[in-house]
């Protein structure tokens, strides 16, 4: 058998990294729904955290998609009524 046929195609590295980016992004991309939840404003920079306003900072270039924004909508206003679905003032 050749020797190349032995090795595994792709490093234990690439594989981990893979996998991280798999599971990490959706977790990412689906935990702005809990925050808008948590803030009852979505993206509103008054009420988010300057932390959270940065973790949250590379999504806001997506948004400007028309589908991506409408989807963004649905998710944290819609489903976890976030801004202005659940919009509560104390």
């Amino acid at each position: 058998m050749k020797a190349s046929l032995d090795r595994p195609c792709f490093s234990r590295r690439t594989k981990l990294m893979a996998s991280w980016f798999a599971v990490g992004l959706p977790l990412y991309v689906f935990s702005t729904g809990p925050v808008a939840w948590a803030t009852n404003d979505a993206f509103h920079t008054a009420y988010l955290p300057a932390a959270v306003e940065v973790i949250y900072l590379p999504l806001v270039p997506l948004l400007r998609v028309e589908v991506v924004g409408s989807v963004f909508y649905w998710w944290t206003a819609i489903v976890w009524q976030g801004f202005p679905a659940g919009y509560t003032t104390l």
